[in-house]
């Protein structure tokens, strides 16, 4: 039941962006040298989001299309966020790191 909401908010990509926070940047917290209190306040709204998505689910969960859009309302305020607890150096890493782990489409020109 909750694995299936789970799915669904994971389906939610917005991988042109490089803003976006898809994955728990506490992985990459060595990379990204986050220290103790960003680490902490990560924690903090990945705690919020998930208790807003198991919130969302309780409420909307007979309207797939309300519980849609309540997930991409959440996760783009996790977004949001944590990308507000990088500093500038940061989120220059983070960007490297989106873009290295996102598979780039082969173009016709190589």
């Amino acid at each position: 039941m909750f694995v299936g909401f789970f799915l669904l908010s994971s389906t939610v990509i917005m991988a042109q962006d490089a803003n976006v926070v898809q994955y728990d940047p506490l992985f990459w917290k060595d990379q990204l040298k986050l220290d103790k209190g960003q680490c902490q306040k990560i924690k903090e709204i990945n705690s919020e989001y998930y208790e807003s998505l198991f919130s969302a689910y309780q409420e909307e969960k007979d309207d797939r299309n309300a519980l849609r859009k309540s997930a991409n309302k959440s996760l783009v305020h996790r977004n949001q966020e944590i990308w507000e607890t990088f500093h500038p150096k940061q989120r220059k890493r983070w960007k490297r790191i989106w873009q290295a782990s996102t598979p780039q489409v082969p173009t016709n020109e190589s």
